[in-house]
């Protein structure tokens, strides 16, 4: 009778464990690209209710925008559509708020990425709740288009 040894083989496990690790490697891309994604939605998210919070805040004054940065600052905070984490125009996780203009006639906020490892693009909100982004995630880039 032969003598038989039952298991696996060095190589045999070696490729089993390559092939886990591959697909490992694939799911985390994978959830990197979906987290870049996620920040970028919630980050679009608060640039539509600080625009509601302008657009609020112009209905009830007739029609003007608020002009000087502690008053537009006191009513991002105080209205009831002002981002939760939003104290004032600073950084919320992923991205920096930038005021680029505030005048009676509409208003110009910006989002821009902090670190190009969790969003790809920056964006802008203009009078009317108009949303773009630009093409990349590079803080000097000002070149905003619709999307």
């Amino acid at each position: 009778m032969k003598n038989r040894k039952f298991g696996f083989t060095l190589v045999e496990i070696m490729v089993v464990v390559f092939i886990i690790s591959l697909l490992l490697s694939l799911v985390a891309l994978e959830g990197v690209k979906l987290r870049k994604i996620a920040n970028e939605m919630n980050t679009q998210a608060n640039l539509k209710a600080i625009a509601t919070s302008f657009e609020v805040y112009a209905a009830s004054h007739t029609g003007a925008y608020a002009q000087t940065e502690e008053v537009n600052m006191q009513f991002l905070v105080d209205t009831k559509y002002a981002v939760q984490d939003f104290i004032a125009l600073g950084q919320v996780e992923n991205f920096r708020y930038i005021l680029g203009s505030i005048e009676p006639a509409g208003y110009d906020i910006r989002a821009m990425a902090v670190n190009p490892v969790f969003a790809d693009h920056n964006y802008q909100i203009l009078t009317g709740a108009k949303i773009f982004r630009s093409d990349t995630s590079v803080s000097s880039d000002t070149d905003f288009k619709s999307f």
